[in-house]
């Protein structure tokens, strides 16, 4: 107990006093738990064994796959651009290339309203490539003399990065606008345009995309207390980020997590810029402020 008190303060004769609340050392869990599967297969006491294994099954399935998921426009334009080098390589007959040609022009197309992570990925690969290979004097001149070659650097970046690093760190100003990425909103029925990549909004698009790549699309929430207000009831908080969750896909989340638990839950986030708790119970979700 004595190692949860707050450290000793050097200016306490001249700041006011904080207030001291000891921890409660009864709550489950101490400290919020991200992996929700997890802690309700451990907690939930009337789980046969059968169903504890099928929930295992389930997180580990999860963890296989989120690689993938943070590395999903890395790996298609990497695909993308050795299947373009290899093919043009080879001394085929030109009823093959021109076939290979409108392919690889269909895969790469962009998506209305959408990303495609084989044309994104692969024009920052062949990007990357260009300037470590042939650079201009201006980034010569911003980041030194190139000590790589451009292949050499290719299989670097494949190495130790994921998408939101290597977008972070190689989807280029110029390259955004050459891609001639935007952000839109939806308004009533329409989707409308709200930046361009100008010299004003370029970043905020980057960060926007940024922050849609690999799991950040999904909602990060922490089980908080497995008994709240002593009613067995699970609460859960979401770490807001700026983005309020969807409704419509909240209240599934808590239909599942509710019959897993098989008590109600409930779940703080933010809302329209106003701190609200969400409650799964008699099968129905409320709402209102916390």
């Amino acid at each position: 107990m004595q190692e949860s008190q707050p450290a000793k303060d050097p200016f306490g004769a001249i700041h006011r006093p904080k207030e001291y609340a000891p921890p409660d050392l009864t709550r489950v869990p101490l400290y919020p738990d991200e992996d929700l599967l997890l802690f309700i297969r451990d907690h939930n006491p009337h789980f046969a064994d059968w169903e504890k294994d099928l929930l295992t099954i389930v997180y580990d399935q999860t963890q296989y796959f989120i690689p993938q998921m943070e590395t999903k426009i890395m790996n298609e334009g990497w695909a993308s651009f050795w299947h373009k080098r290899i093919l043009e390589a080879l001394d085929l007959p030109q009823s093959l290339h021109l076939e290979f040609i409108v392919r690889h022009a269909q895969v790469l197309r962009p998506h209305p309203g959408g990303l495609n992570p084989y044309h994104v990925g692969m024009k920052i690969w062949e990007d990357i490539e260009k300037r470590w290979d042939h650079p201009s004097p201006e980034e010569e001149k911003e980041f030194g003399p190139r000590t790589k070659t451009g292949m050499e650097k290719l299989f670097e970046v494949r190495e130790v990065e994921r998408d939101s690093s290597f977008l972070r760190r190689y989807l280029t100003e110029d390259l955004l606008r050459e891609l001639n990425l935007f952000e839109y909103r939806t308004r009533g029925d329409e989707q409308v345009v709200s930046r361009v990549a100008d010299k004003d909004s370029w970043r905020e698009i980057k960060e926007t995309l940024i922050h849609n790549v690999g799991t950040g699309t999904i909602p990060v929430m922490k089980v908080v207390d497995s008994d709240y207000n002593k009613n067995r009831v699970l609460l859960l908080k979401h770490e807001h980020d700026g983005r309020d969750l969807q409704l419509e896909y909240a209240e599934k989340t808590m239909r599942y997590l509710r019959q897993l638990w098989e008590h109600d839950v409930v779940l703080e986030t933010v809302i329209n810029e106003k701190l609200t708790l969400l409650t799964f119970a008699d099968d129905k979700l409320s709402m209102k402020p916390a």
